[in-house]
């Protein structure tokens, strides 16, 4: 016995060293941010070009819509950028599309800027200031669609409007894609893609909106990090359907569809945790300024998994989003007066899948864990989700023109848990990614899509200067 224990201390001290040096060796690596060149833009000029853009009520629900509002924003950017819309080839797609071709040295494998210019409905009752007014106090402007996505249409297109000036000819192709429906997943940005693929034409890179600029997201360290999309999770809009005779709410029965379709969701469980590279590689980029404690599981997750998975659960939110498929039940339906048992009921999910998750395959389980065959499950939009981007050459480039904008932050990949139009364009290009650059705080990121959202002007000025970097590297 005294020789088992020998050995059995022998052994965990031999695992516990081996966890230490994994650990000590888990360390951020130097990053040396490339020089800074002086680029003079007009900050106050680009700001009011945002101001404009954001006075145009280009809201894309279908209760709210009004078409005017769309041609008045369209018509607004040739006035802001004649350089762009006399220079280079401008192209109406669909009802809300506009692509714009700058001519480069060479025309294969071309870079793809996107942006949408659709928004979001806001509650003038709710804000502090009137949504579609583009107030300025103080070096905030609020107004909705400031930070989704405005304020990075617009930071693209001053960027372009510089070298333009300039006489800047880039290497390669340059595209500019704007679709006017995005917050509502319409069609425009994907004929955009399927233009792209009826001429040939295959993009070496492609950039969207997505991560920012935040200090203290990833728990145990206040770094700040810049995140990039490099995977982005697929989505499903089930709706749940049950039916039944109806009658009267006096005399209850048990086929009342809305009680059986609550039954049905008690069930569901949630779907296990499994890794992802995207996640993965942002543990492995940020896990390395945490402290020693949170070092120590990041650095040996590989073998403490059950722990691991433990941890980013009770970190929730996105780290925890980024380990499953989730499913967020948000809308019901039933009878429209209080005393009728209704004839239809209806839950709406919206279901968020991680790559190895399809539509069909999460219906299945869905179908399975309600243990109702009366229930129908139907679909609405989906996209299943798509591989993981690569990180070559156009990383390269976006990571150090980042580096060069933001010298503070690290640049970390991470998987959008959100949906946005670059998931069309991963089946024709590897190198897809999802960045917003701007900086926020948590308390501005909560906006988007909320009420009061805002934006700090420093953040046009210094986005437009980060493009100008991009595109001279591209």
């Amino acid at each position: 016995m005294p020789v088992l224990i020998g050995l059995a201390a022998v052994l965990l001290l031999g695992i516990l060293l081996v966890l230490g040096v994994r650990t000590a060796r888990f360390r951020p690596e130097p990053i040396e941010a490339p020089p800074a060149d002086e680029i003079p833009l007009d900050g106050a000029a680009a700001v009011e070009h945002l101001r404009q853009m954001i006075r145009c009520r280009t809201v894309s629900a279908p209760e709210e819509r009004d078409e005017a509002e769309f041609e008045r924003f369209r018509d607004l950017l040739p006035r802001c950028y004649p350089q762009v819309f006399s220079r280079c080839r401008v192209e109406r797609v669909d009802s809300t599309g506009l692509l714009i071709r700058w001519e480069g040295k060479r025309h294969e494998a071309p870079a793809v800027f996107l942006s949408h210019y659709d928004v979001v409905p806001a509650d003038p009752e709710a804000w502090e200031k009137p949504p579609f007014d583009a107030v300025l106090e103080d070096g905030v402007l609020w107004g909705r669609g400031a930070l989704d996505m405005k304020n990075q249409l617009c930071c693209t297109l001053e960027a372009m409007e510089y070298l333009l000036k300039q006489d800047f000819r880039p290497e390669r192709n340059i595209y500019m894609a704007l679709s006017g429906e995005e917050e509502i997943m319409g069609p425009t940005a994907e004929t955009i893609r399927d233009l792209f693929r009826q001429r040939g034409i295959a993009p070496a890179f492609v950039l969207d909106e997505g991560g920012d600029i935040i200090d203290g997201f990833f728990p145990g360290t206040d770094q700040t990090c810049a995140m990039v999309g490099v995977g982005e999770k697929g989505v499903a809009n089930l709706h749940f359907v049950a039916k039944s005779a109806g009658g009267h709410a006096s005399v209850p029965t048990k086929d009342n569809p809305l009680l059986r379709l609550c039954q049905a969701v008690t069930r569901l469980r949630s779907f296990p945790q499994r890794s992802c590279p995207a996640l993965e590689r942002m543990v492995d980029v940020m896990g390395r300024y945490c402290d020693s404690k949170t070092r120590l599981l990041l650095a040996n997750r590989d073998v403490l998994r059950p722990l691991y998975y433990r941890w980013l659960r009770r970190q929730g939110g996105m780290l925890e989003a980024s380990s499953r498929t989730t499913v967020a039940l948000t809308r019901a339906r039933g009878s429209s007066v209080g005393n009728v048992i209704p004839t239809e009921a209806e839950l709406f999910a919206n279901v968020r899948m991680l790559w190895g998750d399809t539509t069909e395959s999460v219906i299945r389980r869905l179908r399975k864990e309600m243990r109702d065959p009366g229930i129908e499950i139907q679909k609405s939009v989906c996209a299943d989700p798509r591989p993981d981007s690569e990180l070559t050459e156009g990383w390269d480039a976006l990571r150090s023109a980042i580096r060069a904008t933001w010298p503070e932050a690290v640049v970390t990949p991470y998987l959008m848990v959100a949906t946005t139009d670059a998931r069309h364009w991963r089946d024709i290009c590897p190198n897809v990614y999802r960045f917003s650059a701007k900086a926020v705080t948590g308390e501005e990121k909560a906006t988007v899509h909320g009420n009061n959202e805002r934006i700090r002007v420093e953040n046009t000025l210094r986005g437009a200067q980060f493009f100008v970097r991009l595109m001279r590297q591209l």
